[in-house]
This record gives C-alpha cells, sequence and structure tokens, in this order.
C-alpha cells in the first residue's frame, strides 16, 4: 500500500474520531444552556427635567376700573323775578362769567322813582312814630295809637325794601362762576316772572361719575385718590367726593362720584370717561399667562416643584391683569415655579428643576 494512502487514512479516522466527540459534548452543552433563564436587568426610572424659576410675592396695586361719563359740578337755571322788558344782553352764550357778573339787564322804568318814593315814606313814618312815644311816655298819647305808629314805620321800612329788591332784580347776574351755557332771551323781549333767561355751568371741578359693585364699595372711601381718563385723551387725577349709601334697585351698584380739575374747561358735560380707583394693596404673585394649567376638575392652577423636588399643583385665583402678565393670589410667599414642562408632569411625580434662564417664560 502506497504511503500517501495511509498518511490520508490517518488524517481521516482522527477527524472523524474529533467530530464525533465535539457533537457529543455540544450537545450536553447546548441542553445545559437552553435550560438556564438569562438575568433580568433592572433600569433606574428616568426623572424629568423641568425648567423652574424662583417666584416671590410682591404688593399688587389693585384697582377697579369703571366705564362712567363727566358731570358738571353745579348747573343752575336763572329765572326772571320781576317783569319787564330786556334792555341789554351783557354776556354771549358759551362765554365765561365771574360770580356777580351781569347777564341781562331789564329796563328800570319806575322802579327808581317807587324807590324814591318808599325812602321817603320811611322817614314820613319814622318821625310820626318818635312824636307818637313822646307823646305815649308823657301820658297824652294811648299804647295803642303808639303801636299804630309802630305799625305804620314796619310797613313802610318793608315796602322800601322791596322796592330795592325790585330794582336790583332788572339786572340778572351769574351766582357763581362758570360758562354761560344757555340765554334764550334778546334785547327786546318781554319777561314776566318765572321766565328762564340763562343757564350757568360750573365746570371747575368736573365731576366724574361710575358705579361699582356691592363687593368694591367697602374697598373705597370718600377722600380717596382717582383717575379719569376722557375719550381715551385727557387724563387728570381727583378725589372721591361721593359714594352712594344705598344701592342701584335695579343693577345693585353704587353711585361714585369723583371730582377732578378742569381750569381749563376743556372736559365738558356729557362726555365718556374711564374711572380708576384703586383699591387696597396686597401681596401677590405676577406671572406669565404661560405658566397656568389645568387640573382633571377645571380647576385653575400652577404646578411647583417642593423642597424634594415633587410636583406640586397649586390652586389659584387670578386677581387681574398686569403689564406683563396676570396677577395671581393663593401661592406661598416664595415659592419655585415650573415654567416649562408643566404639562408633562403630574402631581406628587419626581422632576429635575433645571433654573429658567431668563425669569418667567
Amino acid at each position: 500500500m502506497s504511503r500517501s494512502y495511509i498518511i490520508a487514512g490517518i488524517i481521516t479516522v482522527a477527524a472523524v474520531a474529533w467530530i464525533a466527540s465535539g457533537q457529543i459534548g455540544g450537545g450536553k452543552a447546548a441542553d445545559a444552556s437552553a435550560g438556564a433563564q438569562p438575568e433580568p436587568v433592572v433600569q433606574a426610572p428616568v426623572v424629568p427635567a423641568v425648567r423652574v424659576a424662583r417666584l416671590s410675592a410682591e404688593p399688587m396695586a389693585n384697582e377697579v376700573v369703571l366705564q362712567g361719563r363727566t358731570q358738571s359740578e353745579r348747573s343752575v337755571e336763572l329765572k326772571n323775578e320781576v317783569r319787564g322788558r330786556v334792555e341789554a344782553v351783557l354776556a354771549e352764550r358759551g362765554s365765561r362769567v365771574k360770580e356777580g357778573d351781569a347777564i341781562v339787564r331789564l329796563a328800570v322804568e319806575g322802579r327808581q322813582h317807587a324807590l324814591v318814593q318808599a325812602k321817603t315814606l320811611v322817614a314820613q313814618r319814622q318821625i310820626e312814630y318818635d312824636a307818637a312815644a313822646k307823646l305815649t311816655s308823657k301820658g297824652f298819647n294811648s299804647e295803642i295809637e303808639l303801636a299804630q305808629a309802630r305799625t305804620n314805620l314796619d310797613a313802610a321800612r318793608a315796602a322800601f325794601r322791596q322796592a330795592e329788591l325790585d330794582l336790583a332784580h332788572t339786572v340778572i347776574t351769574a351766582p357763581f362762576a362758570g360758562v354761560l351755557d344757555t340765554r334764550p332771551v334778546n334785547v327786546g323781549d318781554y319777561l314776566d316772572i318765572g321766565k328762564p333767561v340763562a343757564t350757568v355751568v360750573d365746570l371747575d371741578p368736573i365731576r366724574v361719575v361710575g358705579f361699582v359693585s356691592e363687593r368694591q364699595v367697602a374697598q373705597l372711601g370718600v377722600g380717596g385718590i382717582g383717575h379719569a381718563l376722557i375719550l381715551d385723551t385727557v387724563e387728570r387725577d381727583g378725589r372721591i367726593s361721593y359714594i352712594s349709601a344705598t344701592a342701584d334697585p335695579a343693577t345693585r351698584t353704587f353711585r361714585v362720584e369723583v371730582d377732578v380739575p378742569n381750569p381749563d374747561h376743556r372736559i365738558v358735560d356729557g362726555l365718556t370717561a374711564q374711572i380708576r380707583l384703586p383699591l387696597e394693596q396686597k401681596l401677590a404673585h405676577r406671572v406669565s399667562p404661560a405658566v397656568l394649567t389645568l387640573a382633571d376638575d377645571g380647576t385653575i392652577g400652577v404646578k411647583l416643584v417642593d423642597p424634594g423636588n415633587h410636583v406640586r399643583f397649586v390652586p389659584v385665583q387670578i386677581l387681574g391683569r398686569a403689564a406683563e402678565g396676570v396677577w395671581l393670589d393663593g401661592l406661598p410667599r416664595e415659592a419655585l415655579l415650573i415654567t416649562v414642562g408643566q404639562e408633562f408632569v403630574v402631581h406628587g411625580q419626581e422632576v429635575k428643576p433645571v433654573p429658567a434662564a431668563g425669569g418667567l417664560s
């Protein structure tokens, strides 16, 4: 037999033996491996990160805003007190008048003569009374005659005072400083007693009238500050001059009047006005509306991070608007507010707070 065939046979027998031994051992190893269970891998829970900002309570400039109108401080319609013809018109409509300025003058006619007569009669009755008193003191006159003389003197004095008034009433004057709003008479008109002659309106100060609710009226007081914005153009500061003691039965609101200076008479009666009345100051938190969230029952609130880094939902009350957001009540004086990510975490969940770079979002 060839030597090469012998070597090949030896190699073949060795290979078959090696393969057979591997299958037998491998099968046992595979069975052992198949019967073993892998160890479970325990992963740590993921703690979500939220952006937070430190929130501090600050004084809130609380105020009530009303819609109202302007009203003259006072207005009076002047009426004629004696009959007569209009002799002169001394003030034009729309002009400013001072207290005591003449507006209309009636013809004097016989009133000056009646005044002279009344004065002469007073002098005569005075002489008669003095004589009666002297005679009575000497017993030559009775007390009845003295009383009659006294009555005549008093009647003469009353007639004189009436004659003075009739003459004075021929000139109709302004009772206070203001604006002559109406003057429905002209030269030549004959006026009877009680005929309207003019209307004088006092515009300084001007009164701004509004109505507040029953919840707000208790926080206001006479003498308090008020701010009035007239037709969105003229802004004036004033003082509360009147608060109604009874509510309007239809609206359950209370009338409030604010007097504001108006020396230039720029503000007239009947204009639309906005009134801002400061209320009691209180501590509150100013936040962006974006941080507000809703609970499952619809309650409005915000989400805070407590000292243990757990989320807390806190209900809040919106007190009003601010220049940079809204004012909230119901939060602790100092709080760590979630500004980004509040919609993805729930009450009681652990979070990783990350400070906001630019304050509130």
